[in-house]
């Protein structure tokens, strides 16, 4: 079996960081995280993307450079995803928070 390089650090056994909000929120290593959208950013984990300026097909073609700078900006994603998205669990916060 081959062993998953650059994987994430579990973080207090509760999920794997969003690579666009930062919160513990795929449930497991990225790259077995395919079609995985995150509740707090509304992000769909997209394996495939080489660079977080590289578009997005699981996203539109949104690129995660864009979609960090909106959920900084609106807390989601996007603007037209506000209404799926959620505040994070206590157990989603990752250390550096």
């Amino acid at each position: 079996m081959e062993e998953i390089q650059n994987q994430p650090e579990e973080q207090k056994g509760k999920g794997y960081p969003c690579p666009c909000c930062g919160y513990l929120t795929l449930p497991m290593p990225e790259k077995e995280a395919v079609s995985y959208i995150c509740h707090v950013c509304f992000w769909e984990n997209d394996v495939f993307i080489q660079s977080e300026t590289e578009p997005s097909d699981e996203n539109h073609g949104m690129t995660l450079a864009e979609a960090k700078a909106n959920f900084r900006q609106f807390g989601a994603c996007c603007e037209q995803m506000l209404p799926y998205v959620r505040k994070p669990f206590p157990e989603e916060m990752p250390k550096d928070h």
